[in-house]
């Protein structure tokens, strides 16, 4: 009988390399996907309150007592939102009297944010009567 070989069990450095080289790919894909998953929330964040605060300026809007046709507001909020809202008129009708009519104003809310190399809008509008009668919102 000639020398026996006693082959060892175990890992070779060339299956460690391979190992290695397949987690890291997998760590890559999921890290990557994390940081998008990251940058979406982001962006629905300032969606969400580009929504809640042209809601408020909307309401803001449809409160005033003085609001009339060519009524506009504009400025910048706290947070960066540059915003524009204005009334203008839609329809006019005759009101309980020749000299009184009813008008139709649309009132329109616009939120921009966002760098120069990536800007967004939302809009938001509605419709609200109005008499000509004292502050008589209707």
């Amino acid at each position: 009988m000639g020398p026996q070989r006693c082959r060892q069990a175990g890992v070779s450095l060339l299956e460690i390399l391979i190992a290695v080289s397949i987690l890291g790919i997998a760590f890559t894909a999921v890290f990557a996907s994390f940081s998008t998953a990251l940058r979406t929330v982001a962006r629905l964040d300032e969606h969400q309150l580009a929504v809640a605060f042209a809601t408020s300026k909307l309401n803001e809007m449809l409160l005033e007592p003085t609001l009339a046709p060519g009524s506009e507001h504009s400025g910048v909020s706290e947070a960066g939102l540059r915003w524009r809202a204005r009334a203008e008129l839609a329809e006019e009708r005759p009101g309980t009297a020749p000299d009184k009519p009813l008008r139709l104003l649309r009132v329109v809310v616009e939120v921009e944010w966002g760098n120069a190399g990536g800007r967004q809008t939302f809009r938001l509008e509605t419709l609200k009567l109005r008499s000509t009668e004292g502050s008589g919102a209707r």
